[in-house]
């Protein structure tokens, strides 16, 4: 008979890299590709301006191309994990930002669980948690900081 409870109970950690590799990945990815379309597409570099304006924040055109540059470097250095943690950190940075001037607008409600519920709810609250788990985690096995620095 196969035991169970370990696998249920406590998981797989021989897959933890594999995890953590994917997790750098596809978040990394999503950075770079929207960076990316927000530099080379006009649509969405006028998106971006429209929402900086929109925010209130300062010198928005400029803002706009370097956060759009920010999100295509380090969500690059993610994929490739290449300084992990920073590239992680100023993209938490980044979706600190937007989850703090754009995205809280589309919160509602009045009571306290309920906007908790919708704050819960928004892709900025999940890429942050994934974010700040990288940077605490490191990039794992399959990364070039890995590749390049580990044993020193």
């Amino acid at each position: 008979m196969i035991d169970l409870y370990p696998a249920l109970g406590f998981g797989f950690p021989d897959a933890v890299d594999v995890m953590v590799f994917a997790a750098r990945v596809v978040v990394g990815l999503m950075f770079f590709l929207s960076g990316f379309y927000k530099l080379f597409t006009r649509d969405s570099a006028l998106k971006m301006a429209k929402t900086m304006v929109e925010a209130g924040i300062a010198a928005p055109r400029q803002t706009a191309r370097f956060v759009s540059v920010c999100e295509l470097v380090f969500g690059a250095l993610l994929v490739m994990g290449l300084l992990t943690s920073l590239a992680a950190l100023v993209l938490f940075v980044i979706s600190t930002v937007a989850l703090i001037t754009v995205a809280s607008k589309s919160v509602e409600g009045t009571s306290f669980g309920y906007r908790l519920s919708s704050y819960l709810d928004l892709p900025e609250t999940l890429l942050m948690l994934v974010l700040a788990a990288l940077i605490v985690t490191g990039p794992g096995l399959y990364s070039l900081d890995t590749a390049l620095f580990a044993g020193r």
